[in-house]
This record gives C-alpha cells, sequence and structure tokens, in this order.
C-alpha cells in the first residue's frame, strides 16, 4: 500500500484528505474484502485504500457520472488538463461572465468537465443544487485558479 496521499480531482467540503493516513493505519484488508463506500464523496478514503474490489455510491449523479467517465477511458488526465487550461484562459479573459456561461451550460448539459470546472472555481469548491436540481454555487473569484503552474 502507497504512503502518499492520492487526492482526487474533486473537492467536497468536509475531504478526508488529511485522515487517510490515520484510516489506512487501521484498516486491515484482505484481497477478498470489498470497500463499500456509501457516500462517495470525493472518494479519497476508498481510493486511497486501494481495495480489489470497491463499490462507490452517492446520491450526487454529477460525481458518480464524472468518475464513471474516468474508469470508461472517456475523461483522462490530458483530456481534464487541455480542457482547463482552455476554460481557465477564458476565465481570466472573461472572469465571473465566464464562469456563470460555463454554469449555466452545465445546468443545460450536465458534462462532467463542466462540473469539474465549477468545482474547481467556485466559492470555496462547494457542490450545492436548488430544488429545480441547478449548480447554484456562485463564482469564487480567482481567476487564475487555472494558471500553468495550479493545473
Amino acid at each position: 500500500m502507497k504512503e502518499k496521499t492520492f487526492v482526487p480531482p474533486i473537492k467536497i467540503q468536509g475531504i478526508k484528505t488529511k485522515l487517510v493516513p490515520l484510516i489506512r493505519q487501521n484498516i486491515l484488508m484482505n484481497k477478498e474484502a470489498v470497500w463499500i463506500e456509501p457516500f462517495m464523496g470525493s472518494g479519497v478514503v476508498g481510493f486511497n485504500m486501494e481495495p480489489s474490489h470497491a463499490i462507490f455510491a452517492d446520491t450526487n449523479p454529477h460525481i458518480i457520472e464524472f468518475y464513471r467517465q474516468i474508469k470508461q477511458g472517456r475523461i483522462t488526465p490530458s483530456i481534464v488538463k487541455s480542457f482547463l487550461a482552455r476554460e481557465g484562459k477564458l476565465l481570466e479573459e472573461g472572469d465571473d461572465k465566464h464562469y456563470y456561461a460555463v454554469r449555466n451550460r452545465f445546468n443545460e448539459s450536465h458534462d462532467p468537465l463542466d462540473f469539474l470546472f465549477l468545482n474547481r472555481s467556485c466559492f470555496n469548491g462547494m457542490i450545492r443544487f436548488n430544488k429545480d436540481n441547478e449548480f447554484n454555487v456562485p463564482y469564487g473569484h480567482k481567476p487564475l485558479r487555472f494558471s500553468k503552474g495550479n493545473l
């Protein structure tokens, strides 16, 4: 099992990254064990446990779809880097106007890459939806969030 903690791409309030070493020390897993993560969130604990078999679940379908597309190979690190660099440049130029354009686009199409962009550029990485199931977190006012050093 690795010592370094993998930090997943999705940012979640209450992420357990700092608890991973403690959890890793106190959980014994054999090769037949099934890791069950009923409230996946970012997935930081389950991913870092490196189980042979796992079940990840969450009530947020956008988180599930994002990781499903990674599993299917439709989202790769190079795709994410290219997407965030392009959208980040537009964010630098358009600031909040671009953020809200992407938020509107996401609320219509539910594209997982737009979800990642919003998660990284919204206020405090919050994930919140209104009663109409529209992402409604305001802009985080950090237009350089996706500069080369931050990708």
